[in-house]
């Protein structure tokens, strides 16, 4: 019986340990999301990158794909990935299913002339 008591306290304090942990990570990516985001909107304005179909930035030509750019583009996809497949273990799907979900809520939420990549690939700019 003792033995059982200590096993079971390990889980929980283990599960507690992990929570804890996830809810830090959750909100180390937010604050990073959180910096990105000025430069992001800036170089989408610019029209140097888009949202493509599968949820996350590309860029749309050679201009603004400095290294200090890319390097911020690519963070931002890491992180959205983790996020994605985050929330498609919790939802029993795939990371991928749930990237195209948010191209479409990012679609949808896009100013007017940002650039974006309809599901067949296809690039256009938001016009309302």
């Amino acid at each position: 019986m003792k033995g059982k008591l200590q096993t079971t306290a390990a889980l929980l304090g283990g599960l507690f340990l992990l929570t804890v942990s996830v809810q830090a990570e959750s909100a180390e990516l937010k604050e990073r999301f959180l910096q990105r985001k000025p430069l992001l909107e800036q170089m989408k304005t610019l029209e140097w990158i888009g949202e493509n179909n599968l949820g996350f930035l590309a860029f749309r030509s050679d201009a603004g794909q400095s290294k200090e750019n890319a390097k911020v583009v690519n963070a931002e996809n890491q992180d959205r990935k983790t996020i994605y497949a985050e929330i498609a273990v919790k939802l029993n799907t795939s990371a991928e299913e749930v990237g195209k979900r948010r191209a479409v809520q990012i679609a949808a939420l896009a100013a007017v002339g940002h650039w974006l990549q309809d599901a067949e690939g296809n690039w256009y700019q938001k016009k309302q």
